[in-house]
């Protein structure tokens, strides 16, 4: 069988609700005031504590502490606490810090990530600056050029891991960006020393060549040998001056660039010029010495042959 719930009639629900709020609630103004001053005293820890948390720049901790401080202080009886309107007073007070800390926090937050990628960009242009400077000596080469490209490579590297904070501090982003154009100049240099080695390991080498054979056939006695000789040389001077072109043609700026040649300063320009005119002039020393050999040959064979007959 089973069992009717118990129904209470509408007429005394009300009664009953009063009769338990006026068991639970102050009944009194002084019972009242005490519960205010109760209120006051829990409070009061709070905003301490929320003061210092913001004094340490701890907005999180601050403000939990202030939001249960405020559910106290709502209370009415609050007000007939004589705290009451200083508490609420330094509540507000506080609430109102919580935005400014905040911004000041993420700004000194914000300083501490630049200067510590700061430190990173300039160590890493510091190996930059290392690398160009033995780049300079004289007896620089493809090492000395690698190992700048590379600290290049490296400082890109930590430029790209700062690129966030390129948004948030102008004054960071103008830093990464003229650092940006210090690695492009290094970069360049390295490009210009990379093109004047490539020249005078070809070009002006095979002149140097060229000139050696030159001075090696004019002290040869053996006509045939002399010969080999000036046509080698010529094909060397023709080489180099072709190659010069197409160097120079491919980098513009290297026309007119200093090089070092033998001890002796000149330019690509030069050089290539030269090669062409020695190639020039000893086309028409070879042509003469081919003479000569076929007026030789033929000579030879005319005797051959009028031997042949006696």
């Amino acid at each position: 069988m089973r069992t009717r719930p118990c129904s209470i009639p509408s007429w005394l629900a009300p009664l009953l609700i009063g009769v338990l709020l006026a068991a639970c609630g102050p009944k009194t103004l002084k019972e009242r005031t005490r519960h205010g001053e109760e209120l006051s005293d829990e409070a009061t820890p709070l905003l301490d504590g929320a003061e210092r948390d913001l004094a340490q720049m701890d907005t999180e901790r601050a403000t939990k502490k202030l939001e249960e401080a405020k559910k106290l202080l709502s209370h009415p009886d609050i007000g007939l606490s004589p705290e009451g309107e200083m508490l609420q007073s330094r509540l507000s007070e506080l609430q109102a810090r919580i935005a400014p800390t905040r911004n000041e926090k993420a700004r000194q937050e914000l300083d501490a990530s630049v200067e510590k990628q700061r430190d990173r960009v300039m160590q890493a242009m510091g190996e930059v600056n290392t690398a160009l400077e033995a780049l300079e000596r004289k007896d620089a080469g493809a090492p000395q050029a690698d190992a700048v490209l590379k600290a290049v490579e490296r400082t890109r590297e930590r430029l790209k891991e700062g690129q966030s904070l390129e948004a948030r501090s102008e004054d960071y982003g103008a830093s990464a960006r003229r650092t940006e154009k210090l690695l492009e100049q290094a970069t360049a240099k390295v490009r210009s020393v990379q093109q004047v080695q490539e020249f005078v390991s070809g070009p002006a080498t095979t002149r140097q060549e060229a000139e050696a054979l030159v001075k090696q056939a004019k002290a040869e006695k053996d006509p045939d040998k002399q010969l080999a000789l000036y046509t080698d040389a010529r094909a060397r001077f023709q080489r180099c001056g072709e190659t010069a072109k197409e160097l120079i043609a491919k980098a513009p700026e290297l026309e007119k660039t200093p090089i070092q040649v033998e001890g002796q300063a000149t330019t690509p320009k030069s050089v290539a010029t030269s090669c062409g005119t020695r190639g020039d002039s000893l086309q028409k020393t070879v042509a003469k010495l081919e003479q000569a050999k076929a007026a030789r040959e033929k000579k030879k064979s005319a005797s051959a042959a009028k031997s042949k007959k006696g």
